[in-house]
């Protein structure tokens, strides 16, 4: 875990009183991933799918419903006949509809129309853009058989084509709105949390529940410390099942001044439940103490340094938190200077970088 690298009794030889200001922290947000599938009676199936990749907190549902129809269907492949096709072909631009190719074993194949004709009207009716078209088509009938006039060349034909169905798997989508509620202040845990609406927690899990989203953390918060992440899905509150996204917010507050603990129990996706046990405080003071080309100190949420010597040319040191929502495990980086960078320390959770005399440097 981050923690300043100075006391505060060193901090207190210095007799200097600390100022405290308040920040807005770093918030990373999470991945995009499925919560459930489900799949109906008549083979139609409905995937829920969470997206929360915006820090800010913001989130979407995405409802994505397939299913199989059938549809009238005569077999066109067909293309607006705009100016340089219709110079081309010696004809009018949209007068037609110029028929690029036809589907196999189609209503317009049995009926001789070929690729390169100009549909010109459908059941009487003229056809100019592929909407129109498309309108007219999903206007029959099984079985009924429909006149197409097409030009070929210079002649103008009439082919009679038997309406078919045609079966195909269709996909619909829709984005549902998450619930939110106002946040207390000041903050305790560092998340922002948004509720999935009653109606669709009781279509996504099988059964009455309430459902709440973590859509960001702030890194180095009470929540980021225990293991709390962007997208995470809030189960159970210390022991019993999660409550509304208001009630929630509003437990945070009233525990969080009392500086107690909570225990929520989280799931992403398909992952491994994971116990968090959230030691609720006010984690968005920073503190800083400056003397003037003597001494520096920055303690807060994200990151400490501090310095010692006129822009910290004789030693310094950075310590702040790796921003990394794809891993639970809390990690660090520390950067540290002495005389003028002479002496060069880099360390991450993967490798440590030791840099002397500006040029020889080593990796441990």
């Amino acid at each position: 875990m981050k923690t300043s690298r100075f006391a505060p009794a060193f901090v207190a030889l210095f007799l200097l009183p600390a100022c405290t200001i308040h920040n807005g922290g770093v918030p990373l947000g999470g991945n995009d991933y499925v919560l459930a599938t489900r799949t109906g009676a008549d083979g139609s199936r409905e995937s829920y799918r969470l997206s929360v990749r915006s820090s800010l907190g913001d989130a979407t549902l995405r409802v994505v419903t397939e299913y199989e129809r059938q549809r009238p269907f005569l077999g066109f492949q067909l293309l607006e006949l705009d100016g340089p096709s219709a110079a081309h072909r010696g004809v009018q631009p949209y007068s037609g509809l110029l028929v690029q190719g036809v589907y196999p074993q189609s209503s317009a194949v049995e009926a001789g129309v070929l690729a390169g004709d100009v549909l010109l009207a459908l059941d009487g009716k003229p056809t100019v853009y592929p909407a129109q078209f498309a309108d007219l088509e999903l206007s029959l009938v099984p079985d009924r058989v429909v006149t197409a006039k097409v030009l070929r060349g210079q002649s103008e034909l009439d082919l009679d084509l038997v309406t078919k169905l045609l079966r195909e798997r269709v996909s619909d989508s829709q984005d549902v709105e998450l619930e939110s509620a106002p946040v207390a202040e000041p903050p305790y845990a560092g998340v922002v949390l948004r509720g999935i609406p009653a109606v669709w927690c009781e279509k996504i899990f099988g059964r009455p529940c309430n459902a709440v989203v973590v859509t960001s953390v702030v890194v180095g918060s009470p929540a980021w410390l225990a293991g709390v992440r962007g997208g995470d899905l809030v189960e159970e509150v210390d022991g019993a099942p999660v409550p509304p996204v208001a009630e929630l917010l509003r437990r945070i507050g009233e525990q969080g001044a009392a500086g107690a603990t909570m225990q929520w129990r989280l799931r992403r996706g398909r992952d491994v439940a994971h116990d968090a046990a959230i030691a609720l405080a006010d984690y968005s003071g920073e503190t800083v103490v400056w003397i003037p080309l003597v001494f520096g100190l920055v303690d807060g949420v994200y990151a400490d340094r501090w310095s010692v010597g006129p822009f910290g040319l004789l030693l310094s040191n950075r310590n702040h938190y790796v921003a990394d929502s794809s891993t639970r495990v809390v990690k660090t980086r520390n950067v540290f200077n002495a005389l003028f960078g002479l002496f060069h320390v880099e360390s991450s959770p993967d490798a440590t970088e030791v840099r002397l005399l500006w040029i020889v440097r080593f990796e441990t």
